[in-house]
């Protein structure tokens, strides 16, 4: 599911801004602004679609975000003008931000106490396997001779459509809810929890007692504006990516094909320090961690303003696929160790409207840069040395204290 969502809608946003450039002359900024107006939805709806999460489960609301998403991909391919590309897009992303990746962490929260950084990485392969396998399908697809473009999108919207119900039924909540009957290890654990009270109640310092913070409780504590932070700025450079990384290389001369195959790069690399990045994840303090990747991801962004010379282009693709796979499962995981399961959904969601605000805002800067200027080398410049501020604001989240409060009966 990860890996269809990738390859068609997150990592293959540029072949599609490419494809649409040259079926109907659309500025750079024009055709950022249906991918910006996407994350402004998302910040908007994001507290709200987390708070769903927690209470109708994840898989219903995957089961709702797949039928948006192909929905939207059929709305797509019979976009003849600005307004219904943006309406479609809208309806793509808004799918996917519902149905795909924030459902799925959410579940792998609730079924893992221990290995939790392993876990959702595994699970976030399959984003990094959809940009290195379907990316070039879908680039292949979208080369003319090959398959026109609006029936690529409206086959695509069908197989999500197909695969919408399937999907659903494979997906379990929680340990207790498996098909097979209550886990018994879950509920000897649940017992177990019994001793310390059973909701969490704030400590003396606003605190939650039992490690399972309300929301409330988190936004309360500064590791929560911290992560906000260090999570939006990182993203940002995923967010400029996504949209012009295959336009900036056939600016330069490259085939549509050959940039899909360079982008893949970063995804095998990617995919390679996501689970790296997993396992170093559960063994040294996260927000160190994060701070290691987000550095890296940083330092190889800005190298990609020098890519003419083909030995900087391939620090940039190796430097910034390490980065940006090696911080993808800690970012998610940390907000789980730190504020426990109970909301992680709606703590998460609400943690990412920043988020969301920054990728409304970067895509559309260095799209502007670049019709004004012609070239992109400034806004990664600017935009990658605001976001090395982003391993700063990981490393100095700490992990917010909180005690145990026993029953009276408890020994």
């Amino acid at each position: 599911m990860m890996s269809l969502a990738s390859g068609t809608i997150w990592y293959g946003t540029g072949l599609w801004v490419k494809t649409l450039e040259s079926q109907f002359g659309w500025s750079r900024t024009e055709l950022t602004g249906a991918f910006s107006l996407a994350q402004l939805e998302g910040s908007l709806l994001g507290p709200i679609i987390g708070m769903l999460i927690d209470r109708l489960g994840a898989n219903r609301m995957t089961l709702l975000g797949m039928l948006v998403i192909g929905i939207g991909f059929i709305i797509f391919s019979q976009t003849q003008n600005l307004p219904v590309f943006y309406i479609s897009f809208a309806m793509i992303m808004l799918g996917s931000a519902a149905g795909i990746w924030l459902p799925m962490m959410s579940a792998i929260n609730n079924w893992f106490t221990t290995n939790k950084v392993k876990a959702m990485a595994v699970a976030g392969e399959g984003q990094f396997i959809g940009g290195l396998l379907l990316a070039p399908v879908l680039a292949w697809a979208l080369t003319p001779g090959h398959f026109d473009w609006r029936h690529t999108a409206l086959g695509i919207g069908i197989i999500f459509l197909m695969v919408a119900l399937p999907v659903y039924i494979c997906i379990q909540n929680r340990p207790d809810s498996f098909i097979h009957g209550p886990n018994p290890a879950y509920l000897q654990s649940r017992k177990v929890k019994s001793s310390a009270r059973p909701y969490s109640e704030p400590t003396s310092d606003g605190i939650a007692s039992d490690g399972n913070f309300t929301v409330k409780q988190a936004v309360r504590t500064r590791a929560f504006w911290l992560i906000t932070a260090g999570h939006a700025l990182s993203s940002m450079l995923i967010g400029i990516l996504i949209v012009h990384f295959v336009p900036m290389l056939t600016d330069q001369g490259l085939t549509l094909q050959s940039s899909a195959l360079l982008w893949s790069v970063v995804m095998a690399m990617a995919a390679v320090f996501l689970l790296i990045g997993g396992y170093i994840g559960d063994r040294i303090p996260k927000n160190l961690g994060l701070f290691l990747f987000c550095t890296c991801q940083s330092v190889g962004f800005i190298l990609g303003a020098f890519s003419q010379n083909m030995s900087i282009a391939i620090m940039f693709v190796v430097l910034f696929g390490i980065g940006f796979g090696g911080r993808v499962a800690i970012t998610t995981a940390i907000r789980g160790d730190y504020f426990g399961q109970r909301a992680f959904a709606t703590i998460t969601g609400l943690s990412m409207v920043p988020l969301y605000g920054v990728m409304v805002m970067a895509p559309l800067i260095a799209a502007w840069m670049f019709d004004t200027r012609g070239s992109y080398t400034l806004a990664i410049l600017i935009l990658g040395s605001i976001s090395a501020l982003s391993g700063l604001f990981f490393l100095f989240a700490t992990k917010p204290e909180h005690s145990i409060v026993h029953n009276k009966g408890s020994n």
